[in-house]
C-alpha cells in the first residue's frame, strides 16, 4: 500500500496497480474516488467489496475525453450528449449501454462524467482507460475528504492513495436525457441558471 502525493511523477505507480487489477484512491474533480479499471470485472468487484456497495447499484465512470465513451461502449455522441459532457461545471450523464452488466449492475445505464483538469485528467490521461469512481467512502457514510479518511475506510485493500489534500465539493450533478431534455436526479453545484443553459427540467430532484 503507498500513499502518494498527486503529482504527475508518481502516476505510473498507481497505473501499473490499476493494470493489476487493484483499485486506487483518486482525487476527482469533486470528491476523492475510489477507482479501478472499468473493463476489468474483478477489479470492479473489489470496489463494490471495499465499499460495502448495495450490489444492485451501478457505478459512474470517469473518462478524459468523451471519444472513449464511443470507442470503449459503443454509445453514439449525440450533441446533446456532448453539451452536457463538456459543461463547465461536474456532471454525470446517464447514458443507455449494452452489456457491461459487472457496471451497470442490469440497469442498462452508466453514469459516464467527462473530468476538465486537473490531476485527474492527467491520471486518465497516462491510463488511457476509463475508470469507474464512486465516492471514497462506505455506503451510507460520509465521502473521504482527505486520503486519512478513506485509508480509515478501505486500508490495505486499496493499492494507492494519492494526496490532493482536503477535498470539500459537493458530488456532481446527475442527468439523464429524455429526448433531447435532460432530467435532473440530481443536483450537484448546478444552479437556476444552469437549468436555463442545459434546458434541465430539474422537477424531479433527489
Amino acid at each position: 500500500m503507498h500513499l502518494l502525493p498527486a503529482k504527475r511523477k508518481y502516476i505510473s505507480i498507481g497505473v501499473e496497480f490499476l493494470r493489476k487489477s487493484f483499485p486506487v484512491v483518486l482525487p476527482t474533480d469533486t470528491l476523492y474516488g475510489i477507482c479501478a479499471d472499468v473493463l476489468t470485472p474483478e477489479a470492479v468487484e473489489k470496489v463494490y467489496r471495499a465499499k460495502w456497495r448495495n450490489p444492485s447499484k451501478p457505478l459512474i465512470v470517469l473518462v478524459y475525453n468523451p471519444f472513449q465513451i464511443e470507442e470503449f461502449f459503443g454509445v453514439k455522441l449525440t450533441e446533446e450528449v456532448l453539451n452536457i459532457l463538456n459543461y463547465k461545471k461536474p456532471i454525470s450523464l446517464l447514458l443507455p449501454v449494452k452489456g457491461f452488466e459487472w457496471v451497470s449492475r442490469g440497469s442498462g445505464f452508466i453514469a459516464f462524467r467527462l473530468v476538465k483538469g486537473g490531476f485527474i485528467k492527467e491520471f486518465l490521461q497516462a491510463y488511457k482507460r476509463p475508470l469507474v469512481a464512486p465516492s471514497a467512502n462506505w455506503e451510507g457514510y460520509p465521502p473521504a475528504k482527505d486520503i486519512y479518511q478513506a485509508f480509515f475506510y478501505f486500508g490495505n485493500s486499496v493499492a494507492v492513495y494519492y494526496d490532493g489534500g482536503v477535498l470539500k465539493g459537493l458530488p456532481s450533478a446527475l442527468l439523464k436525457l429524455e429526448g433531447k431534455k435532460a432530467k435532473l436526479l440530481r443536483r450537484g453545484s448546478l444552479t437556476e441558471e444552469d437549468f436555463k443553459v442545459l434546458k434541465v427540467e430539474p422537477l424531479e430532484e433527489k
